[in-house]
């Protein structure tokens, strides 16, 4: 069973949604339980025993989301043993738990939250290790991304795995975990666009 964590404020954002339907199409026969983060904690992954954790990009900016009720899904991140993967948001999120900066991209002109902030949307290429979730596939990816915010700085016991012209880290890897972070959205491929599928494939190898 797969344990999709819907990080949309009541259900605001498309992302677990998208995610939800990559599954479908590449691993039809998987259980897949939804949950918003806030019903999460390190005690509800014990009971269910998923194979995998998936975190789904966020709704709104970071500093709309209540401390209390994201302690969970951090308790997770920091301490759950299956293969774990933040997508977008979901990757910030893991680099918040562990005590590493996220902030937007760069502000073109004043404003506040994402207005006046640089956006990168739109299938753009990044270049990986050819480890971990990339192992097997073409150094150069071309992948969907929809996103103002970054990770600033890598967490500690984590290694850069993807990088692009627009941000620096476009993936990160755990040292010794299998906790995965991509800044991109592998669930959105298409005919022309495989390379997010095989990202998706590879994770849930794992």
């Amino acid at each position: 069973m797969i344990y999709l964590i819907d990080n949309t404020i009541d259900g605001q954002g498309a992302s677990p949604r998208e995610i939800l339907d990559a599954l479908g199409r590449v691993r039809p026969e998987a259980l897949v339980l939804m949950e918003p983060f806030h019903a999460v904690s390190l005690a509800r992954v014990e009971e269910l025993g998923p194979t995998h954790i998936i975190l789904s990009g966020q709704s709104h900016p970071w500093d709309s989301y209540r401390p209390e009720q994201l302690a969970g899904v951090y308790d997770v991140i920091r301490e759950a043993q299956q293969p774990l993967l933040g997508v977008c948001g979901g990757h910030q999120q893991i680099a918040l738990a562990c005590g590493a900066r996220v902030d937007v991209m760069k502000r073109l002109g004043p404003g506040t939250g994402y207005e006046n902030c640089l956006r990168e949307r739109g299938f753009f290429p990044i270049e990986t290790d050819g480890e971990g979730l990339f192992k097997g596939l073409k150094r150069s990816l071309t992948v969907w991304h929809s996103h103002f915010d970054e990770v600033k700085e890598l967490p500690e016991n984590f290694r850069l795995t993807a990088s692009n012209e627009t941000c620096r880290i476009q993936a990160m890897q755990h040292t010794t975990r299998p906790v995965y972070g991509v800044q991109f959205h592998p669930e959105l491929f298409d005919a022309e666009h495989t390379d997010g599928r095989l990202v998706v494939e590879n994770f849930l190898a794992l």
